[in-house]
């Protein structure tokens, strides 16, 4: 067994490593945002990714003995090392070069790595307090939602159960349709479009109920209670626009930008950025010059910190629609609606044997058919466009000071929060729904000891913090 020493904490050097910008200089696609994208990051997880890494190497730096990163950790320790400059001047900040050691999976390495990983975990209690779970003991973003991944994929689903309902035509018909032909139109209509619109109705309050305890569920560390002001903008609105909306406004209040008046937009800064959103925003204006707000918009969604919302979002709804709890909850609703379509299929085919007139009970079958898709494309979506906005602005926000940031302010009110010289813009944008492609509106003009390391990062054993 081992003992550790308790130290204070080397409080310069941990100055230093917290003020060191992975970062600098400032580039559109630098550390931060691939880290990101690479993986599917929001952008607060990736703040907290990294803030993790820096404890760790600081552990590693000021440790003798081996120290253990968690996966989450590996995975920026990774992307670290191929940044060759940045990660050679940390190491000249830690005043040791840390050493990426891969595991063997032999043993010997697997008791080693594992005392390292309990060092680790001792070490860090001492100096930084209580690990953040969703860090330290999880394999990736997701997993503290504990959301199981469905075996079959929604589209598969459909497709059985499509099937299955055209097998259960005929011994439904055989059933029903003594009860159906001595109903006469138009109470059997009455009837039917009741029984539908009440299924609608009930399954539409359960839905709800279901995935607003699903959300509620959620532990406390997850991303899911610390997202971005942008990445909510995203998954209310489901556009990518309504977030440049947002942060160009802000820049419009900053007085970043003006709006000309033949409604181009003119850069009135030339301080050095301050931000990857104002670095973007800069050198897309030299490129475009004054441009209208649409071929501005247009360039602004191609920017990696901007289609990373949509990226990482997308990827929590995909998340979310192929877990289990989810699957259940769509199955249901299928059932249920097929069903609807079958009862009323089957009245119809009933009219045809007795060349009774169908064209009401056609043409109600095609509302059904279409409410039934309409109905639950949105199911896919409610978690993100419904469910989780309102549990944000009912037990996440008021708690939050930073309630007041205007970026909030807009996803809880949206567009009334816009500058009202930029409405127009913007209207004129919304009214193309989105599609930018057809507007007309054009702009003016030192030594190494490191050892290779495999790419998997669940190959990372630890590093060697202070040598043999």
């Amino acid at each position: 067994m081992y003992t550790l020493t308790l130290n204070r904490m080397n409080t310069p050097l941990w100055t230093s490593i917290l003020a060191f910008d992975f970062d600098a200089p400032l580039s559109e696609y630098g550390f931060t945002t691939r880290l990101s994208k690479e993986n599917y990051w929001t952008r607060n997880f990736t703040d907290k990714a990294i803030l993790e890494y820096k404890k760790f190497m600081y552990l590693a730096a000021t440790s003798d003995l081996m120290v253990s990163p968690s996966e989450m950790v590996d995975v920026v320790w990774h992307q670290h090392l191929i940044f060759t400059q940045s990660y050679a001047d940390f190491c000249n900040l830690l005043g040791k070069q840390i050493q990426h050691v891969p595991s063997t999976h032999n043993r010997a390495d697997f008791i080693k790595f594992q005392q390292a990983k309990e060092r680790t975990t001792k070490l860090y209690h001492q100096e930084f307090g209580e690990q953040p779970k969703d860090i330290w003991e999880y394999a990736d973003m997701y997993a503290p939602l504990e959301l199981p991944k469905a075996d079959l994929k929604l589209r598969t689903v459909i497709i059985i159960s499509i099937l299955l309902s055209i097998v259960l035509i005929a011994p439904l018909y055989v059933l029903l349709r003594p009860v159906y032909i001595t109903i006469a139109n138009p109470y059997f209509m009455y009837g039917y479009a009741v029984m539908a619109a009440v299924s609608f109705i009930l399954l539409k309050l359960y839905n709800g109920i279901r995935l607003k305890e699903m959300v509620y569920s959620f532990p406390d560390f997850s991303f899911v209670h610390h997202l971005h002001p942008y990445e909510m903008i995203y998954l209310k609105t489901g556009k990518l626009e309504q977030v440049i909306h947002s942060s160009l406004n802000d820049f419009l209040r900053k007085d970043t930008v003006s709006i000309q008046s033949n409604n181009t937009l003119a850069l009135n800064t030339d301080k050095p950025p301050e931000s990857i959103e104002e670095l973007c925003l800069i050198e897309t204006f030299r490129q475009l010059g004054t441009p209208y707000y649409p071929v501005l918009l247009r360039n602004l969604r191609l920017k990696p910190i901007y289609s990373n919302v949509e990226n990482a979002m997308e990827a929590f709804k995909k998340y979310v629609v192929k877990s289990v709890p989810f699957g259940k909850l769509f199955y249901l609703n299928l059932g249920v609606l097929l069903m609807v379509f079958e009862l009323g299929a089957i009245r119809l085919l009933t009219g045809l044997e007795r060349e009774k007139p169908v064209t009401l009970i056609f043409m109600a079958l095609l509302v059904v058919i279409f409410s039934i898709v309409v109905f639950l494309r949105r199911l896919t979506r409610e978690i993100a466009t419904t469910t989780l906005p309102s549990f944000y602005e009912a037990n996440v926000l008021p708690f939050r000071k930073e309630l007041k940031n205007p970026e909030w302010s807009y996803f809880i009110v949206g567009q009334a929060m816009l500058a009202p010289a930029f409405v127009p813009l913007v209207n004129r944008v919304e009214r193309t729904g989105g599609d930018l492609s057809g507007s007309s509106d054009s702009g003016s003009s030192s030594d190494s000891g490191g050892s290779s390391c495999g790419s998997s990062c669940s190959s990372c054993g630890g590093c060697g913090g202070g040598g043999d």
